[in-house]
């Protein structure tokens, strides 16, 4: 499933929000994520047709079982993306952050999971170098 950066913004921020915190609610999103509530109404409309958040949205914010499917998948690639931009490029954190979602989400899932590999080699090779010394 291919989503725009901001759905992965969406995504992810109800998947952690989710597993940190149990019941969440649209206003915990629009704080975590820096945005207004009535954004997240909108976005929570369109995750809802997507078949990610559960219909009661309004209520407590709850992914479906395929919306916790995929942010789980999603969420490794993009701490590696993430890293790849924070640790590698020395990008600062909410510039990698953007670039990491705007990569996820234009970028082919094949080479989005290239980056991911090859990002956690090379931190594990630095972390090997580093336990070496």
């Amino acid at each position: 499933m291919q989503l725009c950066a901001g759905q992965y913004r969406y995504l992810l921020c109800i998947y952690r929000l989710q597993r940190d915190k149990g019941r969440i609610r649209c206003v915990d999103i629009a704080t975590d994520l820096g945005v207004t509530r009535p954004s997240v109404s909108k976005m929570m409309k369109c995750m809802l047709r997507m078949e990610l958040v559960e219909p009661e949205y309004c209520e407590a914010v709850r992914l479906t079982p395929r919306g916790v499917e995929l942010a789980e998948k999603l969420d490794v690639d993009y701490e590696m993306t993430y890293a790849f931009f924070r640790r590698i490029l020395r990008l600062p954190p909410g510039e990698a952050k953007e670039h990491a979602f705007l990569f996820m989400s234009d970028f082919p899932e094949n080479t989005v999971k290239k980056l991911a590999a090859l990002t956690n080699r090379s931190m594990e090779i630095a972390r090997k170098k580093a336990a070496a010394k």
